[in-house]
């Protein structure tokens, strides 16, 4: 990984974009996250080494994490994947044959 994020979750340009997609491709990797303001410096990469690669283009680090937990643009997270707690039911326990764990 290389880069800057603001504090505010921003992802910054990078430089060496060429340089680093063909080492992740000598490297056996096939996935790569780069930011959104270096989507014209793949003009510079050869095609053999783009079409080798899963690209995605991000500019904020909440698309970063979604990408690093697996998680589809389309699909939101579960309350657990959030870090949020699941529901709990209210006082005296859940109905006779419900299963509740905390």
């Amino acid at each position: 990984m290389t880069g800057e994020i603001t504090l505010r979750g921003r992802i910054l340009p990078i430089g060496g974009v060429k340089e680093k997609l063909l080492a992740a491709h000598r490297g056996g990797i096939k996935s790569v996250v780069l930011p959104q303001e270096n989507e014209k410096d793949l003009a510079e990469v050869p095609s053999k080494i783009k079409n080798s690669l899963e690209v995605h283009f991000v500019s904020h680090m909440d698309e970063v994490m979604a990408l690093a937990i697996g998680l589809s643009k389309d699909r939101k997270a579960t309350p657990a994947e959030e870090g949020t707690p699941p529901a709990v039911p209210p006082q005296g326990g859940a109905p006779e044959g419900d299963v509740v764990t905390h």
